[in-house]
């Protein structure tokens, strides 16, 4: 296998509460549609040929939901891995039921963003955070916040107050196989019951596991709210006119 070949990996398990106006009682969050396409079958058509490992795509969806792996393997076919997540108890937890499946390090994608634009090369055989250097303050504080020292991550900050020097972290991570084993030791929130993807980053670094990050260049937000759908709207069909 090629050196830096990286498995693509899309968490889809998001029950999409706050969107259900928009979308009917019960609709994955991943299948909110956004200028007239599901956000994850516009992920899938935009990154999947990122893909560079042996087995196809591997997509984590909820329990029960039978509409994201039908449109999964409508556009992916045979090739797709899909894995249920029993409960909604975090990202990291998510993420973390890909690692039986890896045959590589792993590109993952959340299923609830928006991203139209171009990813920089990840870092080949290291551990990473996918930063928006356009980001506006106020996207940086719905997001999380990037320090940097020394060329490395220095620190992250969940939906930071003060954004001011920081760095917008997006949804998609660089993750080598073992840092995703590492996720099983990292703290949960006692409050949700859910292993979060932040501070399961922080474990890596706590642990020695420098991050490094790579670059998204274009327009992205991160689809929580009907605000969100309908901005996101807005701004692409302002980008389709461009």
């Amino acid at each position: 296998m090629a050196q830096g070949a990286r498995q693509i990996v899309f968490v889809c398990g998001g029950r999409g509460t706050r969107l259900r106006g928009a979308q009917g009682g019960g609709m994955p969050k991943s299948l909110t549609e956004i200028a007239g396409e599901p956000i994850a079958r516009r992920l899938i058509r935009q990154f999947a040929p990122l893909h560079a490992a042996g087995p196809g795509p591997i997509v984590i969806v909820a329990q029960g939901d039978e509409a994201t792996p039908a449109m999964v393997r409508a556009a992916l076919g045979s090739r797709a891995v899909i894995v249920e997540q029993a409960a909604p108890d975090g990202v990291a937890n998510a993420i973390r039921l890909a690692e039986p499946h890896l045959v590589a390090d792993a590109l993952v994608f959340l299923g609830d963003i928006i991203l139209q634009g171009d990813l920089s090369e990840p870092p080949p055989g290291q551990s990473a955070v996918c930063i928006w250097r356009d980001a506006p303050l106020a996207t940086i504080r719905e997001n999380f916040g990037v320090a940097f020292e020394d060329g490395a991550v220095a620190e992250l900050v969940e939906k930071p107050a003060d954004p001011h020097g920081l760095l917008c972290g997006i949804g998609v991570y660089a993750l080598t196989r073992d840092a995703i084993a590492l996720f099983a030791s990292s703290p949960i929130n006692t409050v949700k019951g859910e292993r979060e993807i932040t501070e399961a980053l922080r474990h890596l670094m706590r642990c020695g596991r420098p991050l490094q990050a790579f670059d998204f260049n274009g327009l992205y937000i991160n689809i929580n709210r009907m605000t969100d759908r309908e901005e996101a709207e807005r701004l692409l069909a302002g980008a389709k006119r461009g």
